[in-house]
C-alpha cells in the first residue's frame, strides 16, 4: 500500500464544502471525503506550522518534541514518518513550501524540491510507481498572502503586507477583499492542485493502492480576535499567537479505496494520530508515540472523543499550554499562571471565559503535560535567529 500525505497549509475548516462550507467551490476534495473517512473534529498539536508539522510526522505532541521554531533540532530519537517507513522498503520523497524552512536538517525527509509546481512530485512518481512509496506533499497556496509563491520574495512581502495594513484599518471591504483572496485560493488547492495529484494516480494506476491522507497543520484567523486591530502584525497573529478553534481545528480526510468504509467520525481526533494510522494501514510495525491508530474508531471499535493538548509558543518558547476534551477547552498561560476555560457546546465562539466552572481533570491533565513539556531556555543569539526566520515568513 502507497502514501500520500498532503497539507494544506492555513486551511480552515469551514473552507470546504464537506465540512459545511457553502460558499467555496471545493468538489475534489469534498470527493475525496464522500469516499472515504472524514473526521468532523481533528485538532492540531500546534498553531503553527514548524511545531504542527513536525507533530504530524512523529505522530508526537509538539511541547515533547520541542521543535518550536525553524532552527531547533529534532531530538534524533523521535522517529519520524520518513525513517518509519523506509526502513520498510518504502521509497520516501518530499515537496515542500520552501526548502529553506520545512525539513531542512531532516535528510530521512529526502526534500525534493518545492510544492509550487508539481513537475518534480510527478516525475518521482512516474519514477517509483512500481514499489513502495511515501511521497509528503505541504503547499502553500492557502497560506497568507494566499496564492503567490514565497519564492517571489518582492510580490510575496508586498501582498502579504497589503493584507497586515487591510485588517489594521479594520475595513469591511478590506476584509471582504482578503477573504475572497483566501477562498479563490482554497477552491484553486481543491479543483486544480489536489485534482492534479489525484489525476496523476489515477494515471499511473495507482489510485486503488494508495492511501491518500489530506489534512492543514493549522487553520486561521482574521484578527477577530483583536480589539485593536493595530496589533495585527504579521502572520504570528493570524495562526501562531492563539489556540482558538479556528487555528487549532483542521480538517482530516482519509482515502484509501477497498480498505476504508465511507463513514464520519463525529469523535474528536488528533493530528499525533495521523502516523499511527498509516503504519497500520500500510501493515507496518506500531511504533510509541502521542497518537493512537484512528482505524478503532473508524470501524466503530471505539467510541468517544480523543483528549487533545495544543501547546502555544512565542519566539521558539513554550507560552501557552491547551486541553480540549469536549465540551471544555483549557489555556495555561505557562508563564503568568493564568487560565483560560470555554464551554465549546454552548460558547462555540469562545467569547466566555469560565475557568473556575472547568473540570478539575483539565487541570490536573494540563499541568501533567507541562511536567513532561521539553523546555529550552534560548540564546540572546538563537533569538535573533529565530526572529530573522519568523521576519522571512512574514511572521513578524
Amino acid at each position: 500500500m502507497n502514501v500520500v500525505v498532503y497539507v494544506s497549509d492555513a486551511l480552515r475548516t469551514d473552507h470546504l464544502g464537506c465540512y459545511g462550507g457553502r460558499y467555496v467551490h471545493t468538489k475534489t476534495i469534498d470527493e475525496l471525503a464522500a469516499g472515504g473517512v472524514r473526521f468532523s473534529h481533528a485538532i492540531s498539536a500546534a498553531p503553527w506550522t514548524a511545531p504542527s508539522t513536525t507533530s504530524i510526522v512523529t505522530g508526537v505532541y509538539a511541547h515533547h518534541h520541542g521543535y518550536l521554531h525553524w532552527d531547533a533540532q529534532l531530538d534524533p530519537t523521535i522517529e519520524t514518518m520518513f525513517r518509519a517507513f523506509a526502513a520498510h522498503g518504502y521509497e520516501v520523497a518530499s515537496f515542500v513550501f520552501d526548502t529553506n524552512y520545512l525539513f531542512k536538517d531532516l535528510p530521512e525527509a529526502n526534500v525534493l524540491g518545492t510544492s509550487e509546481t508539481f513537475d518534480g512530485a510527478f516525475e518521482w512518481l512516474r519514477a517509483n510507481h512500481e514499489k513502495p512509496f511515501l511521497l509528503y506533499v505541504h503547499n502553500w497556496a492557502t497560506h497568507m498572502p494566499y496564492d503567490i509563491v514565497h519564492a517571489d520574495r518582492k510580490n510575496w512581502l508586498a501582498a502579504k503586507q497589503e493584507v497586515i495594513e487591510g485588517i489594521q484599518s479594520d475595513s469591511a471591504s478590506a476584509l471582504d477583499s482578503m477573504k475572497e483572496r483566501y477562498r479563490k485560493a482554497v477552491e484553486r488547492q481543491s479543483e486544480v492542485v489536489v485534482a492534479s495529484i489525484l489525476e496523476e494516480l489515477e494515471s499511473l494506476g495507482l489510485r486503488e493502492r494508495t492511501v491518500f491522507a489530506f489534512l492543514s497543520d493549522h487553520g486561521e484567523s482574521w484578527g477577530e480576535r483583536f480589539d485593536d486591530k493595530t496589533e495585527v502584525k504579521g502572520v504570528y497573529h493570524m495562526h501562531g499567537a492563539t489556540l482558538f478553534d479556528e487555528v487549532i481545528e483542521v480538517p482530516l480526510i482519509l482515502s484509501a479505496p477497498g480498505r476504508l468504509e465511507t463513514v464520519v467520525v463525529e469523535s474528536q481526533v488528533r493530528s499525533v494520530d495521523l502516523v499511527p494510522t498509516l503504519l497500520e494501514l500500510a501493515g507496518l510495525p506500531a511504533r510509541e508515540s502521542d497518537g493512537e491508530s484512528l482505524l478503532p474508531l473508524v470501524v466503530g471499535a471505539e467510541t468517544g472523543d480523543r483528549v487533545a493538548v495544543i501547546a502555544g509558543t512565542d519566539m521558539g518558547a513554550l507560552t501557552k499550554l491547551a486541553v480540549r476534551k469536549p465540551p471544555w477547552k483549557l489555556v495555561l498561560h505557562v508563564e503568568s499562571g493564568e487560565e483560560e476555560a470555554y464551554e465549546l457546546d454552548v460558547d462555540p465562539r469562545e467569547l466566555d471565559s469560565r475557568p473556575a466552572d472547568a473540570p478539575p481533570e483539565l487541570r490536573e491533565i494540563v499541568f501533567r503535560e507541562l511536567e513532561s513539556a521539553e523546555r529550552h531556555e534560548l540564546t540572546e543569539e538563537e533569538e535573533a535567529t529565530v526572529a530573522k526566520r519568523l521576519s522571512d515568513l512574514g511572521y513578524l
